[in-house]
């Protein structure tokens, strides 16, 4: 697992830290690096910032 900090935010503890799998062995869930709480999955992750990419500049949301 690797640990990374995002722009989400935990539901259930409000951190904005998460463990990614690196290797098929740990699975596919996002889950927060503080309660261990279940975000997403790594394939969906994946689909939501491959989409935010491809808008242009313009049209992309503001960082909270």
């Amino acid at each position: 697992m690797i640990k990374v900090t995002l722009d989400l935010t935990c539901s259930v503890c409000g951190h904005q830290q998460f463990h990614l799998p690196v290797n098929n062995r740990e699975g596919s869930n996002v889950r927060c690096a503080n309660c261990s709480a279940f975000k997403c999955r790594t394939l969906d992750l994946e689909k939501a910032l491959g989409a935010i990419t491809r808008l242009p500049a313009g049209d992309r949301p503001a960082a909270a």
